[in-house]
């Protein structure tokens, strides 16, 4: 993940997925597809990241994608680059300790509305947990959307993924695989 800066001096995230990152070309355009599949929505829910541009180079073998930036850790939206640390749930989780109970009810209406509103779109997360869950202007959001898929999608991108202790029993492919990791 890249800190990047436009003319207009508004930061942003930039991440770029190289082909040759993996053993074979499945994952990559797996991967691709997910961004595909999310970034017509990315703006149609204020628990989505948005996905701001997306560029892909065959030939040098990788794509990219362009979205809002999360809160630093201490600064909120003021960017200072040379001391960028994007705030997550699992930072918040490991700095605090544990959250306060309003805190968690709060988190677990807001996220549970995201993935309702992404399953009304027939798409399902499948790696929900807290360092995939980013803060910007204060605001949870979903991030790390390279997984996303079509809710019981067939063939190759309905796969054993995700991160092991926040995948459901029942294996992937279902809203109720997201709601577990939630």
């Amino acid at each position: 993940m890249w800190l990047a800066r436009d003319v207009i001096g508004s930061y942003h995230a930039v991440k770029v997925v190289y082909r040759s990152t993996f053993h074979s070309s499945a994952p990559f355009e797996r991967e691709f597809r997910g961004i595909q599949k999310f970034t017509p929505i990315s703006r149609s829910h204020p628990g989505f990241v948005n996905i701001l541009h997306v560029g892909l180079n065959h030939d040098a073998g990788y794509f990219y994608y362009i979205m809002e930036v999360g809160d630093d850790e201490v600064t909120g939206q003021r960017i200072e680059p040379d001391h960028y640390s994007p705030k997550n749930l699992a930072r918040e989780l490991s700095r605090q300790g544990k959250l306060p109970v309003e805190t968690c009810l709060q988190l677990g209406l807001d996220l549970a509305a995201t993935l309702e509103h992404l399953h009304q779109q027939e798409l399902i997360h499948r790696d929900i947990k807290p360092s995939n869950i980013i803060f910007v202007n204060g605001v949870p959001k979903l991030a790390d959307i390279g997984l996303v898929t079509d809710i019981a999608g067939t063939g190759r991108d309905v796969t054993y993924l995700g991160t092991e202790g926040y995948m459901a029993p029942e294996g992937p492919g279902s809203p109720a695989s997201d709601v577990y990791s939630l």
